[in-house]
């Protein structure tokens, strides 16, 4: 009988910490609601729109208390992630597209929402955009391609860049 105990209770716990390695990665997944920027070149003469990768992006997160969180540093991208924050009603961050940029200042004003997703994850956060505002040193455009970040699969905004 003892044996029994032996070998079923290290099976139970390995099932366990099973089960919950699984959710800890849906949660995350889940939770996760970030603001999709993609990057293109300013249209042409004929109107078209072409995709661009820029050299050396680097991005800074900055909060309330003016401290810069790097997200991004001299990495080749044609869109990034920005994570919004879920307890102010606003995000700034700094972006440099290149080394020798000047840096652009991005600030989003958003409304945030609380939705439930699971009992063993919790609640979310969904972003309502209202107002972005940017420096264009570098960036020529913006495109507001859908102002609810409800997932991480959208592209939110379209920067443009000049040549």
């Amino acid at each position: 009988m003892k044996t029994i105990y032996q070998i079923l209770l290290p099976c139970l716990l390995l099932a366990g910490i099973v089960a919950c390695e699984n959710e800890t990665k849906i949660c995350d997944q889940t939770l996760r609601t970030e603001l999709r920027i993609a990057f293109k070149k300013k249209p042409d003469n004929f109107n078209r729109i072409r995709d661009t990768v820029l050299p050396k992006v680097t991005l800074f997160a900055i909060d309330q208390g003016k401290n810069r969180d790097s997200i991004f540093k001299k990495a080749p991208l044609s869109s990034v992630f920005l994570p919004l924050s879920p307890v102010a009603d606003s995000s700034i961050f700094f972006l440099q597209v290149d080394s020798t940029a000047v840096p652009d200042t991005l600030t989003f004003r958003y409304t945030r929402s609380k939705h439930f997703i699971s009992p063993g994850c919790g609640f979310g956060t969904y972003f309502f955009l209202d107002t972005m505002l940017a420096t264009k040193h570098r960036i020529d455009s913006i495109a507001f391609n859908s102002k609810s970040v409800i997932n991480s699969n959208d592209t939110h905004l379209t920067f443009f860049f000049a040549e």
